[in-house]
């Protein structure tokens, strides 16, 4: 495609000259006279004009050369589609015209013909208009907006440009009571199919981000919010994280689902969820896929299962590292183990815990504060900073639930937390926060007092690092360890239920490693008083401090790879656990949503025993309807107890029989079936939009799960016992001769196979032995979830066994890998589909 012509900067300045417009601009035999010139930039101009009734439009001159390779006319089709969403700014008309400007020569341009919107940019509302940018039209963006996503959304378009320049706000048409502002989307002339491949940084949804932030800082900005508005864009901030989540399995990126949470959000925010009574439930089953979107700890703790496989390795007091996909269910499980999210119940609920969990989120507490720190230089400069801030919110986290201990009836009798306790805790606070901030002001609650201070030293401590200052008083690495034993002193209940911290999300993507290493001096101080739990992506966490120390895992601190936990299916405990796990998640959903149907009802148990699906796949007669992917028990394994595709697989196959709160008969298996597959589908096609390899990763993905049904469908079927079954083969096991598979790769390699697994596009299994030479191998087990977009089966009766120097062949050139596989699979002319005969 050769390169786009850019206008000159004396074209520009021609375009934008009102007295170098001609009176009139022809338009498919039609005259529209010219009223004023708007913008200009590389590519053309927009001019106000008027239609032959002295209707306002907008006229967008786009240079000729630039649709050397394109039709406008399609930009006019696409358009169209858009006609009936009010939304969009309408299209009128598009043509060629040649037009003089100036002392120009003649010009050729392609012209658009828009509605005129009168009104604002989004961008010069908020320069022109701060004071007007209020939580009400924060909401009223967002509906707009979510408005216009779903109608791009329904006609298979995306704007392919949407930027704040290109939103509008319009006035009120003249004469309308309503006298609303309104939402317009103009310059649909780059609309494009929402499927074709993705040229700019940005799509529409990373736009709408944009937009949201914009707003959001013009609104926290001002001094005078009230603590409801306060309390909602706290919790709009999460939201936002969860819409720029990389993972797009788990990231909030539907339009209707936007739109809900924020009305939510907006209703917790007023309600503000101070008394017992006013829990907030579900709208429906499928809501709040990640922990983080649940604002109400009592909601979280109702719908939480208690059957998750690997909940008991989790809940002990030993320091632990627990791994996994993102969406698996760390996030939830940490909540749910933090002390604060259970004071609402009675004691023996409380009782049955045998920690004191105290949970901080590194994407919503410690990714805004100190992610901007990403040089050694840098985390060395602001060391204290670091470790004082850290210490500083784990501190608030304990002083924030020991207040809510202090509003129950038992806050002595069970808790041993009195007045005397309470004056003490607090005193020792206040002793390492400075003269300055110790404020005592009479009848107001110790507690709050403590709170309050530690947020203005945090807020303190965060303004001076970005300004580059250091601080001249701070707590050390040992500050937290001191705090602990002093509480436990002070409340003999710690001695019983150990502290544990639980830090959710601590991985590089959120805190770079460098700040890692800073905070590590803290989570590995050996103390009695604590221990600390993390969660991260595979090979997410830093296991160095900067002093160079490195933690032992498995002597210091055991890891939970939730990958292997959820995969080892071949462990019948583990495989009965992980099913009832995934039937108690959608049961308590359903409960929480007052439905009538149940997992069991809705949907059902599979017709196929344990490895038989394979057989059902390999062996589909012709003219039967696809109903093999069916039943609890399949979608139980297919997930293997990763909360987020199992909330996602749900939520599809009720959508495929519009399933609610009365529906109570079967889905029938086609349906489920179909269902499975688009989901599996829609998962695989997000590989792609993985940053930095995404597309190179779904090559991966793609070459292997051909070959996987292909050694199912039509590779040699091998023997067992007195029968033949088919090969089902979605592991690769390969020998190690070295002491690490990454160390034969190159860079490029190695970085691949790690987002491979650090995405748990494949599970990291541990290692095992091989049959054939006694070594040490590598398993990867693809993460079963993308079978069904291939037809594969889900169970493992075999595997691709392999050497490290086709793992490298593999990641440079998959396909001619699979392919160089797939002809040792083969069968011969002569073999028989039911009776294969083997080398």
């Amino acid at each position: 495609m050769p390169e786009r012509i850019k206008l000159s900067e004396e074209q520009r300045d021609c375009l934008l000259e009102p007295n170098f417009q001609p009176e009139k601009v022809e338009v498919n035999s039609k005259f529209y006279n010219t009223d004023k010139p708007i913008a200009a930039g590389f590519k053309g101009a927009i001019w106000r004009v008027k239609d032959e009734f002295g209707r306002q439009r907008a006229l967008k001159l786009c240079i000729y050369e630039d649709y050397q390779d394109r039709s406008y006319i399609q930009e006019m089709t696409r358009a169209s589609l858009l006609e009936q969403y009010r939304e969009f700014a309408f299209f009128v008309d598009a043509g060629l015209t040649e037009l003089t400007v100036g002392a120009l020569e003649k010009q050729k341009f392609v012209c658009f013909v828009e509605e005129w919107i009168d009104g604002w940019t989004l961008q010069d509302f908020i320069k022109e208009h701060p004071n007007h940018v209020t939580v009400s039209f924060l909401l009223g963006y967002v509906r707009g907006m979510c408005g216009a996503l779903s109608a791009l959304n329904e006609v298979g378009l995306k704007h392919d440009d949407l930027h704040a320049g290109n939103v509008m706000i319009a006035r009120p048409v003249p004469g309308d009571i309503n006298e609303e502002l309104t939402l317009k989307i103009i310059d649909t002339g780059s609309l494009k199919p929402i499927d074709s491949e993705q040229n700019k940084k940005k799509d529409d949804h990373r736009h709408f981000v944009d937009h949201l932030v914009l707003i959001w800082n013009t609104v926290k900005g001002r001094k005078n919010t009230n603590s409801k508005d306060q309390r909602f864009l706290d919790e709009v901030q999460v939201l936002l994280h969860s819409m720029l989540e990389a993972d797009r399995n788990i990231a909030l990126r539907d339009p209707a689902q936007i739109l809900k949470l924020f009305d939510l959000a907006y209703t917790r925010a007023s309600m503000a969820l101070t008394d017992q009574d006013s829990e907030l439930g579900l709208g429906d089953p499928f809501e709040f896929i990640s922990a983080e979107h649940i604002a109400d700890d009592r909601l979280l703790v109702r719908m939480f299962a208690r059957s998750c496989p690997f909940l008991e390795k989790v809940d002990g007091p030993d320091p632990c590292l627990v791994t996994g996909p993102r969406g698996c269910g760390k996030s939830t499980i940490f909540r749910w183990l933090s002390l604060k999210a259970h004071l609402h119940q009675d004691t023996s609920e409380i009782e049955s815990f045998r920690i004191s969990g105290f949970y901080i989120s590194c994407s919503s507490d410690l990714q805004n504060k100190l992610g901007w720190i990403r040089s050694d230089a840098l985390a060395k400069k602001f060391q204290r900073e670091i470790v004082h801030y850290f210490n500083l919110l784990l501190t608030r986290e304990v002083i924030q639930t020991l207040s809510l201990i202090a509003t129950r009836g038992d806050r002595t009798s069970y808790w041993g937390f009195g007045i005397e306790q309470e004056e003490q805790i607090s005193d020792y606070v206040f002793k390492f926060l400075g003269p300055s901030l110790r404020p005592r002001v009479q009848g107001v609650d110790r507690m709050l007092q403590v709170v309050e201070a530690i947020e203005a030293e945090m807020f303190s401590t965060h303004s001076k690092m970005l300004s580059g200052i250091n601080i001249p008083f701070f707590t050390d690495k040992a500050f937290l360890g001191d705090f602990t034993e002093n509480l436990v002193r002070q409340m003999p209940y710690f001695s019983r239920k150990r502290i544990a911290f639980l830090i959710d999300d601590f991985s590089t993507h959120r805190l770079p490693e460098f700040v890692q290493r800073e905070i590590n001096q803290v989570i590995w101080e050996r103390r009695s008083s604590h221990v600390f739990k993390l969660s991260s992506e595979k090979y997410g966490a830093v296991l160095l401090d900067s002093v160079g120390a490195t933690v032992e895992i498995g002597r210091e601190m055991v890891e939970i790879d939730c990958g292997k936990e959820y995969v080892a299916l071949d462990d019948t405990d583990q495989l009965s656990r992980s099913r009832r796990f995934a039937v108690e998640l959608l049961n308590n959903r359903l409960q929480a949503t007052s439905y009538k149907g149940t997992a069991e009802t809705l949907i059902g148990d599979s017709e196929w025993t344990e490895g038989s699906l394979g057989e059902a796949l390999a062996t589909k007669k012709i003219g039967r309807s696809n109903d093999q992917y069916h039943g609890i028990q399949c979608i139980a394994d297919l997930c293997s107890g990763d909360v987020s595709t199992l909330l996602l697989v749900y939520r599809r196959v009720f959508e495929s029989s519009a399933v609610d709160s009365e529906s109570v008969d079967l889905i029938p298996k086609t349906k489920q079936h179909s269902a499975i597959v688009s989901a599996s589908r829609e998962l695989l096609e997000a590989i792609r939009h993985h940053y930095p390899d995404g597309q190179e990763m779904h090559n991966v993905v793609s070459s292997f799960g051909n070959l996987v049904r292909n050694i199912l469908q039509e590779g040699k079927w091998q023997k067992k016992g007195e029968n033949y079954t088919p090969p089902q083969c979605p592991r690769i096991e390969l020998d190690r001769q070295e002491s690490s598979v990454a160390e034969t790769l190159n860079l490029e390699q190695k970085r691949l196979a790690e987002e491979l697994i650090r995405r748990a596009v494949f599970i990291e299994m541990e290692p095992g032995l091989s049959r054939h030479r006694n070594l040490t191998t590598l398993r990867w087990q693809l993460r079963r979830i993308y079978l069904p977009a291939f037809g594969a089966a889900l169970a493992k009766n075999n595997a691709v066994k392999q050497n490290i120097n086709w793992l490298k062949y593999f990641l440079t050139s998959p396909s001619e890998a699979c392919e160089l596989v797939w002809q040792q699979w083969k069968k011969h002319s002569d073999e028989t589909e039911t009776l294969p005969l083997f080398d």
